[in-house]
């Protein structure tokens, strides 16, 4: 009995590891947030309702912003000389061809920024990467640009306008009184 079951049971294991699907790359967001853990044994804030905000905007997508992802990281070791070259080579490895790097910038204080953006489909990906000090941020973010410029044109966000002076409310009855420097017209 117990020859006959062993070429089953192996037979069976074998279909199952056939059907599983192979181990997915990880996402370029991913590789940054490992490449900093790993590399410079960053530690990890943990952020309080992150994932409360995080449902509101993929709820509301205020601004057109359809999802986000936010890490912070704490006390970095890395060496100020090497850091540069180091996170240049991480972000070319993470980010495939159809990312564009957009922004690279180091200040003379050592301040580090780098994005890149990718366009997909109808919406636009961006990555963010930030390191101050001993400090790091990596943002995620993918959004409309449609519904972006019609928030920049009129900033609304659930009904509220949020810009300096709303614009004016369309009202044909009442008569509009010309500029101060154009003289009124009669009839």
């Amino acid at each position: 009995m117990k020859k006959k079951l062993l070429p089953v049971v192996v037979l069976s294991l074998f279909v199952i590891f056939a059907a599983m699907p192979a181990q997915a790359k990880p996402s370029e967001y991913d590789s940054i947030v490992r490449h900093l853990k790993t590399k410079y044994k960053a530690k990890k804030v943990n952020i309080p309702f992150m994932w409360l905000a995080r449902l509101a905007v993929s709820v509301s997508r205020p601004a057109g912003v359809k999802s986000f992802s936010v890490t912070l990281f704490k006390d970095l070791q890395f060496s100020f000389s090497e850091l540069d070259k180091e996170m240049q080579a991480a972000m070319r490895s993470s980010f495939g061809p159809e990312w564009t790097p957009a922004i690279r910038v180091r200040t003379r204080k050592g301040q580090q920024v780098y994005m890149y953006m990718r366009e997909d489909r109808n919406v636009v990906k961006v990555a963010l990467v930030t390191i101050d000090k001993q400090e790091a941020a990596i943002i995620r973010a993918t959004f409309s640009p449609d519904r972006l410029a019609d928030f920049i044109n009129n900033p609304k966000i659930l009904g509220i306008n949020l810009a300096d002076d709303p614009p004016p409310a369309a009202d044909s009855s009442k008569e509009q009184k010309p500029p101060d420097n154009e003289p009124a017209k009669t009839n």
